[in-house]
């Protein structure tokens, strides 16, 4: 996701570095986390919980999920961005089926995201390997 052009073309009517940098972190962190969470912020319907609640679940990162949602620049700079980052990375639906939970989209994730350094190679690779051999 390339974050940074949007930013830089949603918040143009916010003045302070702190509030851009606010939006833009919470849209890094979310992408960087997974596309199940990236999904419900594109499409909650409270954001003002969602960062409430990433700002309890990762308390011990020391990172400030803030927004000053009760600024009006800020506000409409947030939701400008949430539209752009829609358009341009949900354009073929597939945030909006995770959030609304497709079975199809929910084996998908679980793919994508799944933690390969966790496998042992040797194992996996000698088993995969008998599994696609030929008997003869």
């Amino acid at each position: 996701m390339e974050i940074e052009k949007i930013i830089y073309d949603t918040t143009r009517e916010i003045y302070s570095v702190e509030d851009k940098l606010s939006i833009a972190t919470v849209f890094i962190f979310c992408d960087k986390i997974g596309s199940v969470q990236m999904a419900e912020l594109l499409y909650t319907d409270n954001h003002e919980k969602l960062v409430k609640n990433l700002n309890l679940k990762y308390v011990d990162f020391d990172v400030d999920f803030s927004i000053r949602f009760d600024n009006k620049n800020v506000n409409n700079s947030f939701y400008k961005t949430l539209e752009k980052v829609r358009e341009k990375e949900d354009a073929n639906g597939y945030y909006k089926a995770l959030f609304n939970k497709d079975p199809y989209a929910l084996i998908i994730a679980d793919i994508v995201n799944y933690n390969f350094d966790k496998v042992e190679f040797k194992k996996f690779t000698k088993k995969v390997n008998e599994q696609l051999s030929l008997c003869f």
